[in-house]
This record gives C-alpha cells, structure tokens and sequence, in this order.
C-alpha cells in the first residue's frame, strides 16, 4: 500500500515536470513564429523599395567602363550645354553689334529680334522642363542673360526706354531668375544667368561713357545674387560674383575713372561692400549659428579689395601720401567702429573681434607712417606697441603680444636700414635707447607674466 503511494506520486511529480517542458516548448514555438513573420515583413519591405536591376548576361562590370560613362556623361550633360548657351547668348549679342555697324535694320527691330531670342529660349526650356530639367534649366538661364543685355543696350545705347523703364524690367528679369533658379534648385541658373551678365555689356561697346549705368546694372544683378545665397546658400556664387565685381570696379578705377565720377564711385563701393558683406555673413545669421572661417575670409577679402577701390578713387590711380593717408585714417577708423560693435553686441564672435581688431591696428600703424616721418612715427609706433602688449597681458590674448613685439622688431629694422641715414644723432640717441629699453621692460613683464601664469596653474 504504502509502495502504490510512492509511486504515484512520482507519477505526478513527473507529470508536472512535462507539463512544464510543454508549456516551456509552446513559448518557443510562438517566439519563433514571431520572428519568422517579422523577417519576412522586413524582406517584402526591401523588396518593394529595390528597384529591380537588370543586367544583361553579356555584360562585365568594369571600373574603366563605369569611368567611361561617367566622363561621357559630364561631356554631354553639362559641358556641352555649358559652352552651347554661352556661345549662342554671345553669337546673339555679337549680331546685334553686327548688325548696329552695318545698319542693316532699324533701331526699333534689332531690339526686338534680340528679345524674341529670349522668348524663344525661354518658351523652350518651359517645354523642356518636364523630360529635361538640366537642359531646361541651362535654356532659361541663357534667355535671362539675353534679356539682360537687350534691355541694358536698348537703355544705354539707344535710349528707347527711359531710366525708370529699363530698371523696372532689369528687376523684374532678377526676381524672374531669383525664384527660377530657387524652384530648379540649380546654382547653375542663377551663374549662367545673373553672373554671366556682367560680361554682356562689354561684348557690345567698352561703354566707357557710362560707367554709372554699367555698376547700377552689376548692383542690381548683385542684389538678387544675395538674395539667392541667403535663401539657398550657394557660396560660390557669392564668391563669383564679389570677385567679378571688385575686378571690373577696379579695372575701371585704374583706366578710365576721372574725378568728376567721384560721388557716383562713392556710391558705387557702398553699395557693393554692403552688399557682400550682407552675403557674407547672411548663412550665419539664417542658421543662427557662429560665423565660420569662410564667411570671415569673404568679409575679409570684401573689405581689403574695398580699401584698394577707396585709395585708387581718392588718390585718382596715383597714389599720394596724403590722400593714401586720409583712405587709411578712414579705413581705422571704421575698423575700430566695426571691432567696438562686435565686442558688445556679438560677444561670442571671438575670431571675428581678433581679425577686425587687427585690422584697426594694421591701419593705424600705416597711417601713422604715412602722416608723419622721422623720430615722430617711431616714438607712436613704439607707444602703439606699449598698448597692444598691455592690452595682450589684461586680456590674455597672446596674438596681440605677439604683434606688439613684431611691431617693435620692424621699427627697430625701420630705424638700422632706412632711418639711419637721415636721423640726427639726437634721434638716433632717441630712438634706440627708447627701443632698446621697451624691449627689456617686453621681456621683463614677458617672463614675469609667464611665471605668475605657471604659479596660478600649480596652485590649482
């Protein structure tokens, strides 16, 4: 009796135990089941987003055929339409000239005949637009720049629309290009057709004349430039067309630029530094972001090519040191505005603060050199340079320690090579005792600052 117990107990225990390995063997089973599905849910999902890949049974990869294509396809797809739309808008352009020698039609109807070349582009490329982006895209460009130039020579050379006229139809041609250029999100629209104009006058007439006319043109192709780099951010555009436009400024400064054309330069160099100086810093302003290397390298670059514009037109191409000292006054002076201004409301522009206080410091130091002469331009140089090691030292700021001392170094070569020769011997005595005592007290503060910096550190 007491054995039949037993042993059906170890039947129950050993009942429990595999209803336990059945429970435990279903709960597999379901998680497998589970994974199976999702698998294949991921697959089916793969599969509908793979475009299927046919490849003919004949044909071996090959990294020189694939080179191969990607060179024919640079070729056909934008080099060739590239050079075709610049030739055609110049073949238009050279026949107007052509046919404005000859006298072959009246005044009225080459004008036309030019903005039906447009039309005709422009309806093209509407056609083209659907199948054909890319092209579509250079075709517009192309008929831009030819209503460009029709306009400005209908204006400035024949004068069949008056100035009101011809400005109104070149900001409606920029708003045109602005906003196509943004819905085919192409850089090359807004190159081909808004920077490629500036060169369109001169394939007409040198249009030395009208010089006004010509930057009232470039200024209000450069507006819609930077309105295009503050919507899309396209730097090289901006770029571009800040170089293009300093360069036909100045070429215009050096060759044909006379006094009388004063005010309209001013004017003329105001609005291009504004305007490049808006672009510049338009990406960091939009972003909310701090200013980066390339928008200080662009602010910079506009500003120098500002001064050599500004010392050419104030000194008439021959530059003198009084007008080239009044240009550099000037230039400190708003650099010194520009390095005040960030300080206080742009506190985290640090590079921005060091270039534009460097700036402030390097024209200060030259229009010292050019105001005075003799002991009188060492000793401010000297004190200038007293300045920038204090003020390196409070703010502990080694770049402005730095150029104090190399401020030192050069009027001290100033003062051997150049100033040798006509300094009296009381200058001389001057001269190189204050010198040689400010470069002591450098090195004196220079070590002691060093040794109270190292302290500070060991003690923390």
């Amino acid at each position: 009796m007491i054995g039949d117990q037993r042993k059906i107990q170890q039947l129950e225990e050993e009942l429990e135990k595999l209803s336990a390995q059945v429970d435990f063997f279903k709960k597999e089973i379901n998680q497998l089941k589970e994974n199976s599905h999702i698998l294949e849910t991921t697959a089916e999902k793969k599969e509908d987003n793979v475009a299927p890949v046919k490849k003919n049974s004949w044909e071996i990869p090959s990294f020189k055929r694939e080179s191969s294509a990607g060179l024919e396809s640079f070729i056909g797809l934008k080099l060739l339409h590239l050079t075709g739309i610049v030739v055609l808008v110049a073949g238009i352009s050279i026949g107007v000239k052509y046919a404005v020698d000859k006298e072959l039609i009246s005044v009225g109807m080459r004008i036309i005949l030019a903005y039906a070349a447009g039309v005709i582009l422009y309806i093209l490329s509407a056609r083209l637009k659907g199948k054909y982006e890319l092209f579509s895209a250079i075709l517009f460009s192309g008929a831009m720049a030819s209503f460009y130039f029709t306009t400005y020579a209908a204006f400035a050379y024949y004068q069949l629309f008056s100035f009101g006229w011809a400005f109104f139809i070149m900001a409606a041609i920029t708003i045109l290009t602005a906003f196509t250029a943004i819905v085919y999100n192409r850089q090359e629209i807004a190159i081909l057709g808004m920077t490629g104009a500036y060169g369109i006058p001169f394939l007409i007439s040198a249009n030395s004349d009208r010089a006004d006319l010509l930057f009232a043109y470039i200024i209000l192709i450069n507006t819609g430039i930077v309105f295009l780099s503050y919507k899309k951010e396209w730097k090289g555009m901006v770029r571009l067309a800040m170089l293009v436009s300093w360069i036909l400024f100045i070429g215009w400064a050096v060759t044909r630029y006379e006094q009388s054309m004063q005010q309209s330069a001013i004017l003329i160099m105001a609005a291009f530094y504004l305007l490049f100086t808006l672009a510049a810093f338009g990406f960091s302003i939009k972003r909310k972001q701090p200013i980066g290397i390339i928008e200080l390298q662009l602010f910079l670059i506009n500003s120098v090519l500002t001064y050599v514009a500004a010392l050419l037109i104030f000194t008439n191409s021959k530059i003198d040191a009084i007008s080239a000292a009044a240009v550099t006054g000037v230039a400190c002076f708003i650099f010194t505005i520009q390095t005040v201004l960030v300080r206080f409301l742009l506190p985290a522009e640090k590079l921005l603060l060091n270039y534009l206080s460097s700036f402030a410091v390097l024209s200060l130091v030259f229009y010292a050199g050019m105001q005075w002469d003799g002991v009188t331009v060492t000793i401010i140089w000297l004190v200038i340079a007293i300045v920038l090691f204090v003020a390196g030292i409070t703010s502990k700021m080694a770049w402005l320690r730095l150029m104090s001392i190399l401020l030192t170094g050069f009027t001290l070569l100033k003062l051997v090579v150049i100033d040798r020769a006509n300094f009296s011997t009381v200058e001389k005595i001057i001269s190189y005792i204050s010198i040689g005592v400010l470069l002591l007290l450098f090195s004196f503060f220079y070590q002691r600052y060093k040794q109270t910096s190292a302290e500070s550190g060991n003690t923390a």
